[in-house]
C-alpha cells in the first residue's frame, strides 16, 4: 500500500509529533508499505496561522496514494480522498485553554479566529474515512467541542528503545521540554522537604529558556545544589537511556496533558515506577496510584513523601517498575495493533 503521513511542526520547538511520525513511517516501511512522509512547517500565533491554514487546505493529494494518515493540527485540513486522523491535539488556544491563553484576544478578532478554528475543523473532520486519538483525554474532547466520536490508539515507542533497565539508583529522573505547564518546579520544591537523600535529575530545554531559569534559581534559593542535577539541554538519547535505566523512579508533572507522554513508556520500557499528579490528563491513563506508580496531589510535599517512599523501599519500587511494563500490554500499546487499526 502506498501511504502519505502529513504532520506539522513549530521549527525549533521540540514535540512529540515528529517522533511519533518517524516512528510511524518507519514501522510501515518494514512491514512492506511504500511511504512518504510530509512536515509541514507553521507558526502557531493567532496573526500568522489563519493563513498558513489556508495554505494547507490548498494542498490537495488526491489521487496519490491508497491513504493519508494526518497527525498534528492543522495538518489534516490536506485533502485526499481516504483521509485518515490521528489526532493527538486541538489546536488548545481555541479550545480547552481559551479563558488561559494570552495570545488570543477576547475581542471580536479573538473571537472570529476562534470561529475560523471550530469551523476548519468540523470540515476537516468531516472528511475523514476514520479518526483515532493518543488518548481519552484527546477523545473525550472531540466529542465535547466538536460532536465527534473517535477511537482511542496509544502510540508506542519504536522497537529500537534503549532500554535496558540497571540497578535501581538513588534518584528520580524528569526529562521533557522545560516549560511551565511541565510543573518541574514541584519537582525541584518537593526535594527541599524530603527526608531521606533521594536526589533529582532534571533534563530537557524550553522555547525561551525562562523558565529553566526560574529553576535554576530556586535551587539555589532552596539550597539544593547536592540534591538537584539538571541538564538544561536536549540530552542524548544514550544519555536519555543512562538514566532513566538506572533510575530509583520517573516523574512527570504536566498540567492536562493529552496523553501520556513519551516520559511514561520510556519509564514503562526500563521497569521504573512513573509518579505523575492529579491534574496531569492523559498521563493517568496510564498509572494506577499505588501499582506502578504513584498519583499525588500537585504539591510539593505530597511529591516528596512519594519519593521518599520509594527510597525508602527498593523493592516496592522494584515491584511497581514491573508493574508498570505490565501496564503497557494491559493497554495493547503495541505497533501490530496501531499498524492494523490505521489501515483497517
Amino acid at each position: 500500500m502506498k501511504i502519505i503521513i502529513v504532520t506539522s511542526v513549530v521549527p525549533f520547538v521540540e514535540g512529540g509529533a515528529e517522533s511519533l511520525t518517524q516512528w510511524l513511517a518507519d514501522e510501515l516501511e518494514q512491514r512492506g508499505h511504500e511511504v512518504d512522509l510530509f512536515t509541514i512547517p507553521v507558526h502557531g500565533h493567532t496573526e500568522l496561522l489563519p493563513g498558513q491554514m489556508v495554505g494547507l487546505r490548498s494542498m490537495d493529494f488526491t489521487g496519490f496514494g491508497d491513504r493519508l494518515i494526518a497527525v498534528r493540527t492543522p495538518s489534516y485540513l490536506v485533502r485526499h480522498h481516504h483521509k485518515i486522523l490521528w489526532f493527538i491535539h486541538h489546536h488548545r488556544p481555541a479550545y480547552d485553554l481559551w479563558e488561559q491563553f494570552p495570545d488570543v484576544p477576547r475581542d471580536a478578532d479573538g473571537w472570529e479566529f476562534r470561529r475560523m478554528m471550530f469551523a476548519s475543523d468540523e470540515v476537516a473532520l468531516g472528511e475523514a474515512k476514520q479518526i483515532f486519538t493518543n488518548s481519552a483525554r484527546v477523545r473525550d474532547r472531540l466529542r465535547h467541542y466538536n460532536g465527534v466520536d473517535a477511537e482511542v490508539l496509544y502510540p508506542p515507542l519504536p522497537h529500537d528503545a534503549g532500554a535496558q533497565p540497571g540497578p535501581l539508583g538513588d534518584y528520580v529522573f524528569s526529562i521533557s521540554r522545560i516549560e511551565p505547564h511541565k510543573q518541574q518546579l514541584l519537582a525541584v520544591e518537593a526535594m527541599a522537604l524530603t527526608e531521606t537523600p533521594v536526589r533529582l535529575v532534571l533534563a530537557g530545554r524550553g522555547a525561551t529558556g525562562e523558565y529553566a531559569e526560574r529553576i535554576v534559581r530556586r535551587v539555589h534559593e532552596l539550597g539544593l545544589q547536592e540534591k538537584v542535577t539538571f541538564h538544561n539541554a536536549r540530552v542524548s538519547d544514550e544519555t536519555k537511556w543512562d538514566l532513566m535505566n538506572n533510575a530509583l523512579a520517573s516523574v512527570y508533572l504536566p498540567h492536562d496533558e493529552d496523553s501520556y507522554g513519551y516520559v511514561g513508556l520510556e519509564s514503562a520500557a526500563a521497569q521504573r515506577p512513573l509518579i505523575t499528579a492529579t491534574d496531569s490528563g492523559g498521563v493517568l491513563e496510564l498509572v494506577r496510584d499505588g501499582v506502578n506508580g504513584f498519583v499525588t496531589e500537585p504539591k510539593p510535599e505530597a511529591l516528596a513523601r512519594a519519593f521518599d517512599t520509594l527510597y525508602r523501599d527498593r523493592e516496592l519500587a522494584a515491584r511497581m517498575g514491573a508493574a508498570h511494563a505490565v501496564r503497557l500490554r494491559e493497554m495493547n500499546i503495541d505497533w501490530d495493533h496501531v499498524v492494523e487499526r490505521l489501515l483497517s
